[in-house]
């Protein structure tokens, strides 16, 4: 069982999974998710060893339907970055994270042996604020004490913290949700320096997490002996919506409304109550709804 990093931002999985066509359109999109189910999916990514300076073909764990992964190993105690960029998913990683709506990415992170990690963080080669250099900028890190043990880690590395370039001297910090035009992802690990190498690392589940906010709400109600109430609403990128009806009494909660669930995004959604006389509360839930990405 996948286990979670300390970050408290971070939706787990639960998102609806869709299989996209092939179809390219080089444009990030919220709750773009990567499980690396096919072996086309996997060598998209490859993996730099900074002990040679060389991109290598990652390795496809695909023997095991619906558990499939990539991974490597160090050599010597030298970094490894897993990377991908518009060939990855016809290009549904990259590109205008802000205009798409895109709060941060998310990634399950594989340690064979904790003990050889030093620390690990994200990175995107993009433009800074106001079209700033294009370079590298990372997150911030998770150290080998953020984990309790081996194995797999669901980790979050959100855009509502300052990510990180560096000009020479320093790491400079900058606003995340203003870097645009990425042009591809990056996943770092570093190894404790001493490392003799051979260790496994690896990824799986890449998500490009969707901002999660209420879409706004247009209501009407016609007033006479019989009352009708419309609300119309368009849910966010990544984003599927469901229309709850409260309780009587209150405190019981609230219940979904039968045949208002699963909504989603591009066009407009409206609801209608059925006639009545009685005055009843409506509000609108968000979360998630995650499209497996298909590499051609």
């Amino acid at each position: 069982m996948k286990q979670q990093a300390h970050r408290e931002w971070w939706v787990i999985l639960a998102g609806v999974m869709v299989a996209v066509g092939a179809a390219r359109s080089e444009a990030a999109q919220a709750g773009a998710w990567e499980t690396f189910f096919t072996r086309q999916n996997a060598t998209a990514w490859a993996v730099y060893d900074d002990a040679d300076g060389v991109n290598y073909e990652v390795f496809w764990s695909g023997s095991v339907p619906g558990a499939e992964y990539v991974y490597s190993s160090y050599t010597g105690d030298s970094f490894l970055s897993f990377w991908a960029d518009a060939i990855a998913g016809g290009g549904a990683l990259v590109g205008d994270y802000p205009a798409a709506k895109i709060a941060g990415i998310a990634c399950d992170l594989y340690l064979e042996d904790l003990a050889t990690l030093d620390f690990l963080d994200c990175s995107v080669y993009a433009l800074g604020p106001g079209g700033a250099t294009k370079r590298y900028y990372h997150s911030d890190v998770f150290l080998a004490e953020a984990f309790s043990g081996n194995g797999w880690w669901s980790v979050p590395f959100s855009f509502d913290s300052p990510w990180y370039y560096n000009n020479g001297s320093a790491w400079v910090p900058v606003n995340a949700k203003a870097l645009t035009a990425i042009e591809h992802i990056d996943f770092n690990f570093y190894p404790v320096l001493g490392s003799a190498g051979g260790t496994m690392v690896g990824i799986d589940d890449v998500t490009l997490e969707p901002t999660l906010e209420a879409p706004p709400l247009a209501t009407a109600v016609t007033t006479g002996a019989v009352r009708d109430f419309s609300m119309t609403f368009t849910p966010g990128p990544g984003l599927e919506c469901r229309v709850e009806k409260m309780r009587v009494p209150p405190a019981l909660g609230w219940d979904a409304v039968t045949g208002q669930t699963g909504i989603k995004g591009p066009g407009p959604h409206v609801f209608l109550t059925p006639p009545g006389s009685l005055s009843e509360i409506f509000r609108v839930a968000a979360q998630p709804a995650y499209t497996m990405i298909v590499t051609p």
